[in-house]
């Protein structure tokens, strides 16, 4: 029979050294370094955001990337939806045809731009300083159009909710 006390060795609690506390200090991340990483975030984040915001209120001509040799029916349709609803809201826009041998270069710029290749349609915003920013696909319009039809309260409440009017209210037929 061994009646020998457990050593620290083989006991699962280990009592923490000054050695094995600086041992574990320098693993673990420093709350200060922590804490002006997050810092940093979030102020690129406030800065990206206000930049978004910028943008949305400036100026902007809306260009939709289509086809109208469109052989998937699902893309025809959400084409025709869209430039309908445009259409409704008199929201002006200017069409890039991506059949159209013409257009190819302007098609190979805005697929260049969302990263998307024969995926139609697909919507960007030109800005006066000749800056072009992929909004996105049909989905995204979806989106918008269903949270446009939010009650006012909701809207006033969560400012961050985007719809039509705030994304499409600043949009222009030309730049003057």
């Amino acid at each position: 029979m061994n009646t020998q006390s457990p050593t620290l060795s083989s006991s699962p609690r280990h009592h923490l050294s000054n050695n094995n506390r600086s041992q574990i200090a320098s693993t673990t991340p420093n709350r200060s370094r922590v804490s002006s990483r997050k810092a940093w975030l979030v102020r690129r984040y406030r800065d990206y955001r206000n930049e978004q915001i910028r943008l949305t209120r400036s100026q902007k001509i809306l260009v939709c990337l289509v086809s109208q040799g469109c052989h998937n029916r699902t893309q025809e349709a959400n084409q025709s939806v869209a430039l309908r609803w445009f259409n409704s809201k008199e929201i002006p826009y200017i069409t890039v045809d991506g059949m159209d041998p013409n257009q190819r270069r302007k098609r190979d710029e805005l697929f260049g731009i969302s990263g998307l290749r024969g995926n139609y349609p697909q919507f960007f915003f030109l800005y006066e300083n000749g800056t072009i920013q992929y909004l996105g696909n049909f989905n995204t319009l979806e989106r918008l159009n269903e949270s446009s039809n939010l009650p006012s309260e909701v809207l006033s409440r969560h400012v961050e909710i985007e719809t039509f009017d705030k994304i499409f209210g600043s949009v222009v037929a030309s730049f003057s």
